[in-house]
């Protein structure tokens, strides 16, 4: 009995099995687009005065995953703000009252925390607000 059993799965593999003409082979393509999303948000913490004549305006964290970059630009009223120079952790930029200024560039995508502070143009803040915009490359 042992023997008929043994015979009888060899033969049902071997019937089972395919033939040459029989394979096919199976596959597919996966792919996935990821949309573009960015972000800045401001922490106001540590307001104040820093060294020198630098003031805190706390920090912000900037996320954006665009494959390609991307530019950190500062709006703000234009005609204002003339001189002031804006500290963003290890980068600065001097602003020249046109109402826009590019304060850093990504060449890929990034995820990182700084601090915040403004030095003061000849005229002071002459505005009571700026905004941090991401513009994907």
């Amino acid at each position: 009995m042992i023997r008929t059993f043994s015979l009888g799965i060899a033969g049902a593999i071997m019937v089972a099995a395919p033939t040459a003409a029989m394979a096919t082979s199976f596959g597919f393509n996966l792919s996935l687009r990821v949309a573009v999303h960015c972000t800045v948000q401001h922490q106001p913490t540590g307001f104040g005065a820093i060294a020198g004549e630098a003031v805190s305006l706390g920090s912000f964290r900037e996320y954006c995953n665009a494959p390609s970059g991307y530019d950190l630009v500062i709006r703000y009223a234009p005609g204002s703000l003339q001189g002031a120079r804006i500290i963003a952790g290890s980068e600065e930029i001097v602003l020249n009252g046109s109402g826009e200024a590019v304060l850093s560039r990504a060449n890929g995508p990034r995820v990182r925390e700084r601090p915040l502070a403004a030095v003061p143009g000849e005229n002071g803040f002459d505005t009571d607000r700026f905004e941090l915009t991401i513009i994907p490359s």
